[in-house]
C-alpha cells in the first residue's frame, strides 16, 4: 500500500487525515514543518506529499516544493491551503509558482483527500 507524507502545521488537521487515510489502508506520515518533512522523505520515501502552503513561514510549502522539483525527487505533491478561505483569492491550481502535482483548498473533505491519493497513486 502506497505511503503518504502529510506535511502541516494544525495538528487537528494531520490526525483527522491520517485517520481517514489509515482507515483505506494507507501508510500515514506525519510531521509539522518542512525539517521533519525533509527528514523523513530521506528515511520513508514516501510515495506521495500533502504539504501545507503556509506553515512557520506565509511561503514555506511553496519554497520546499520548488526546492523538491529542482532536486528531482520525483514524488508527486498536493499543496493543501486556506488561502482562498482567509483571502478571498483562490490559487488552486499548479503552476510555476505554485509547482505541484495537485491541490486541495481546506477545509478538506475526507472524500476528496481519498479522491486525490487514489488519482495520484492508486489504491
Amino acid at each position: 500500500m502506497a505511503k503518504i507524507l502529510m506535511v502541516d502545521d494544525d495538528r487537528e488537521f494531520l490526525e483527522a487525515s491520517k485517520a481517514v487515510l489509515s482507515a483505506e489502508g494507507y501508510q500515514v506520515i506525519l510531521t509539522k514543518n518542512v525539517s521533519q518533512a525533509e527528514k523523513k522523505i530521506k528515511e520513508e520515501k514516501p510515495d506521495m506529499i500533502f504539504l501545507d502552503v503556509m506553515m512557520e513561514a506565509p511561503d514555506d510549502g511553496i519554497v520546499f516544493a520548488h526546492k523538491l522539483k529542482k532536486e528531482n525527487v520525483g514524488i508527486p505533491i498536493v499543496m493543501l491551503s486556506a488561502i482562498g478561505k482567509v483571502t478571498g483569492y483562490s490559487h488552486n491550481r499548479c503552476d510555476e509558482v505554485m509547482p505541484c502535482d495537485g491541490f486541495l483548498e481546506k477545509p478538506v473533505n475526507p472524500k476528496s483527500l481519498l479522491n486525490k491519493v487514489k488519482k495520484i497513486v492508486g489504491k
